[in-house]
Parts: C-alpha cells; structure tokens; sequence
C-alpha cells in the first residue's frame, strides 16, 4: 500500500467511516458505530472472519460491551459450549504432572460488585461470526477478498483504493474518516509514518492447533489457561471443556541460552508439534492430530499516536502485545467502543473534530499500560530469563480492564487535585470524571438492572433523589446542544419512582458510588464513562451541565432558560 494519491476519476462509493480490516477489532469498531446510526464500510483481504481460535480471554469491561451491543447472551451461550465458566489460570510442568503456580483460582471470583457481567473464555473464530451477525443486523456493510491498496488524506476525508484480490479491479472509496485494524504490522500505520515503541520482539512463536484426548491429564479440573513450563518448552494451552483438543501456543524451547530458544516458529514442523504438545501434557504416546501450526511473533509495543489526521489506530495496529493475561483483543475492543461515540458525534455535525483528539488521550495511554502488563506476564509467566530490567510492576487485572482517561473529553472537579495515577481501582472510583460510571444495582418496575444498562447511546444525567431540579435543567441543555441528554431520578431504596436505589445490605447508595450529594448529578458519556459531576443542586444548574457538556463536545452550549430551585 502506498500514501499516494488515487487516480483521477470518479468515486465509486461514499461512506462515512471506513474500515479497513474485518477481524476481531475491525468488527467490533463495526458493531459499535452502526449501534450509534454511522454508516460503514469495512475491506478485509480475507475470505472471511477467522478460522483459528487465537484471542480467547474476554474481560468484564468486554463483556458489558457485547451488553451495550446487545449480544451478552449470545456470545455467552456460544462460550459455555465449548468452555466451562469461571475457569482458573495456573501453571504445570506438564498437564499430567506438577502444579507450580495457581494464578486466578477463578476468574469471576469476587466481581459481582464491580460489574453484572462476567468474564469468559471464547474462541476468536466464534466471537467473530456474531459480531458480524449483529454488525449486519444494525446495517454495517462488509467487503470480504479486498485489500487497501493507496490512501490519501485532504482536508474533508479520506480517499481510498480498494482491489479485489481474485480479479484485481480497483475501485475507488471516499469517506469522512478511516479506521485502521490492520493487524499488528499495520501497512497505514508505517506509511502514515507512526512508530512503534516497547520492548520489540520477544520471539518468533506458534500456535499448535490439535484434537488429542487430554481428558486424563485434565483430570476434571476446570483450567482455562493452563501455563506450561518445563525443560522442553514453555506457552500455555488453552482446551475445550471435553479435553478432546484444543491449542498449545509455545514461546520458547529447550535451553533459553541456545539461539534459536526463542525462534521456535523457524523450526516448527507437524513431526515436532507432535512431539511438543506430548512433551506439555506428559504424555510421550498420546495420539496427536496437528490441524494446524500458526506462526507468530511476539511483540510488546505501542504506537507513538492513534491518529494521524483523518485515519485512527485500533487494535494491534496500535498496540501489539504477547497474549499472556489476555489484554490484545480486549483493549482493541474498547478502541472501537471509544472511538465509536466521537466519530458519530462529529460525522454528524453535533460536535466539534476537536471532540476526536480525544481518542488519542485515552487509549494510547491505556495501550501503553495494557502492553506493560501483558510484557510484565509474559516474563514472570514464560520468560523469566529476560530478567526484570524494564518490566513494569503488575497491577491487578481489573484495574487494566476499567481504563482511567484524561482527555478534553473529560470536565474534572472543581477542586479536583490529580495525583497522576495512571490507573484506578474500579472499587474506589466513585463516579470520578475520567473513570467508568459504577456498576449499582436498580429497580425499574419489576426489573432488577443495573447502572450500566442505562448508558450506550446518549449522554445520560443521572441525579440523586433530591435533584429533581436536573430534570429541567438537563432538558434545556439538551435542547441547546441538539444532543440527546438523557435525565435520569434515581430514588432512595423504597421510594417510588421510574427508578429505585437497590443497594442490598452493607451496599452504599447510589449517590455514594457516584461520589455525590443527594441532590448532585453525573453526566455519563455514551462510551459510559463519567464526563462531569455536580456534588449538589444548585441555582444555575443549566449553565454548568452546559458548559461542561459544550467542553466535551468541544462547542459552545449555552441554554435558553436556567432551572428552577430544586424540587
């Protein structure tokens, strides 16, 4: 691909927003911007979605996102065929023999208050059909067996030529604004001339594909990852509930002080996968069928910047990292959740571009962490012999999941004093700006729900029961901006009302998990994240939700009419 300019002649097709590449991120970057009314068209070289499992691991913050896309319950039912639930991560010698270490006795322990969904592991080749089932269903367009192969920017969009890989006619697309999933040696990330920066390669991998029966070995237990690490080799399987098969991906063999330890992808045979899939289980005369042998390289890095003008990074393409603790696939999702709400803000005319800076703000920092933490397990995990210069200290998952973010996007406090933590426990946030809104348990009607199923579309004010006069106040701002601001009364545990606080025993209410009065408000971006708070009600309430919603808009908002006292 070159950044040349196309030929002359006419546009062929016009499109808001285009994708380039249709995998995991490319898809999810699909769903969520048809969920938010921008049309799309997504290229992928490709045939069609993925056919091997690779990502596998899916976060709480991934799973509110399949929530908010509508799809949790399908994209669980088709997990639990092949994975049992709240599978563990430890490490063996081999599957048959020693444990050495229990890393996650069980990955949903303990995150019930955190978030009503759970995590799961999955297969990326199943993930991947449903998000382009839904992505469909919401009007997202698709162009299988067809490559990126010139760009051009101006100052109105982007201009894209397209060629179909079997008979090779090119087209021309022009659109607003493109978004690069271009996989992880991203072609638009080098000829826009973005650099990647981290720790660079750590080998040259495979991935090992096979049906074997290591129901024995398994011995009934309930492992999702199960990290091996003998004299042989060291990666980790990942197998299907049955133990019938499933895949072992291996970083490096025999002797780590030999050359080619790290290169095993260079040496990879079907003979030697064989070998290696008996050496990781423990069993030398297990029958073994390869499927397939997938080679890789391992790389911690993270792109200088995810925009460039008109184009923006997501997924490996701006953040590349080994696959130890899972954050890949994950953090690209939430790239696309991101960056979906701005773009159709702002392709819509109902924010300012200055609106995408943002973007960059917060989810480059939030890559660089993800890389760091992945690179921290990859060497206390796999490769201890890499030695600990550089490695940042581990911070507990969850507090890579629910990302804290800095950007113009966000209106801190009044009297907000930053300590510069570059992330948060989601159990101590109370409804920081910056920070995602708290999970508190509903009453709507006969309904049992939560504060995240209020959020996914709009803005959305949500006040404690004594800020009634929000309501108004939100009504006015919203008619100012042209920008739906939903205004939400949450009602004490009780009370009546369209919505009631449910906190449950030793639970604190509503407004102390949202860091504010009874009377006071938090205004909850559609990414749901919480753009600004009001600890209390007070006169000129309109003013300030205007002002702060017209900062992240990056516009001015001004109201026709300030609220009246509160009610």
């Amino acid at each position: 691909m070159t950044n040349a300019p196309s030929p002359a002649g006419s546009v062929d097709v016009e499109v808001p927003v285009l994708i380039v590449g249709g995998s995991l991120v490319g898809l999810a970057n699909a769903v969520f911007l048809a969920h938010h009314g921008v049309e799309t068209l997504s290229v992928e070289k490709h045939e069609g979605t993925a056919i091997h499992p690779r990502a596998g691991y899916f976060h709480l913050r991934t799973i509110e996102l399949m929530r908010v896309a509508g799809i949790e319950s399908r994209v669980r039912a088709a997990a639990l065929q092949l994975y049992e639930p709240d599978g563990a991560l430890n490490a063996v010698e081999t599957l048959a023999g020693k444990e050495i270490a229990n890393y996650i006795p069980n990955i949903n322990a303990d995150v019930a208050d955190v978030s009503p969904a759970r995590r799961l592991f999955m297969p990326q080749q199943v993930l991947e059909p449903i998000l382009l089932e839904r992505a469909q269903e919401l009007g997202a367009r698709f162009e299988y067996a067809t490559e990126l192969v010139r760009l051009e920017q101006d100052a109105d969009g982007v201009t894209a030529t397209v060629r179909d890989v079997h008979t090779l006619v090119e087209r021309t697309i022009r659109a607003q604004y493109l978004v690069a999933c271009d996989g992880n040696r991203s072609p638009i990330r080098d000829d826009l001339g973005i650099a990647m920066r981290g720790h660079g390669l750590l080998s040259r991998s495979i991935t090992i594909y096979f049906r074997a029966d290591c129901s024995h070995a398994l011995r009934g237990r309930n492992l999702g990852v199960i990290y091996v690490h003998n004299p042989q080799l060291r990666g980790f399987f990942r197998l299907e509930k049955t133990g019938l098969g499933g895949f072992l991906v291996v970083f490096t063999v025999g002797d780590i002080n030999e050359p080619g330890a790290r290169y095993v992808a260079d040496i990879a045979t079907d003979e030697l996968a064989v070998q290696m899939v008996r050496e990781a289980v423990g069993e030398a005369d297990l029958e073994v069928h390869i499927e397939d042998v997938d080679r890789w390289r391992a790389v911690a890095d993270v792109a200088d910047t995810f925009q460039a003008g008109r184009v923006f990074l997501a997924g490996d393409a701006a953040h590349t990292m080994p696959p130890t603790g899972g954050f890949g696939g994950n953090t690209g999702i939430q790239d696309a959740h991101n960056l979906a709400w701005k773009l159709a803000l702002v392709t819509k005319g109902l924010a300012d571009p200055v609106l995408l800076e943002s973007y960059d703000a917060e989810r480059q920092p939030a890559g660089a962490q993800a890389v760091e933490q992945a690179y921290n397990r990859y060497v206390l995990r796999s490769d201890p012999d890499l030695g600990m210069e550089g490695v940042h200290d581990a911070i507990p998952d969850m507090h890579v999941e629910f990302n804290r973010y800095r950007s113009r996007a966000v209106v801190p406090d009044a009297d907000d004093v930053d300590d510069g933590a570059p992330d948060i426990n989601p159990r101590m946030s109370f409804g920081r700006p910056g920070t995602r809104a708290p999970h508190v348990v509903l009453e709507r009607g006969d309904e049992i729900i939560s504060t995240l199923d209020l959020f996914g579309s709009g803005f959305v004010l949500l006040a404690g029961p004594d800020g009634g006069g929000w309501l108004e106040a939100a009504g006015a701002v919203s008619e100012a901006a042209a920008v739906d601001v939903t205004a939400l009364l949450v009602e004490r545990a009780g009370g009546r009302g369209a919505l009631v606080d449910h906190p449950g025993e030793g639970v604190a209410p509503f407004w102390t998990a949202y860091g504010i009065e009874p009377s006071g408000a938090s205004l909850v971006r559609p990414d749901g994240y919480v753009g600004w708070r009001q600890a209390a009600y007070s006169p000129g309430a309109a003013e300030r939700l205007g002002a702060a919603l017209g900062a992240i808009l990056g516009r001015s908002v001004e109201p026709a009419i300030a609220a009246p006292s509160a009610s």
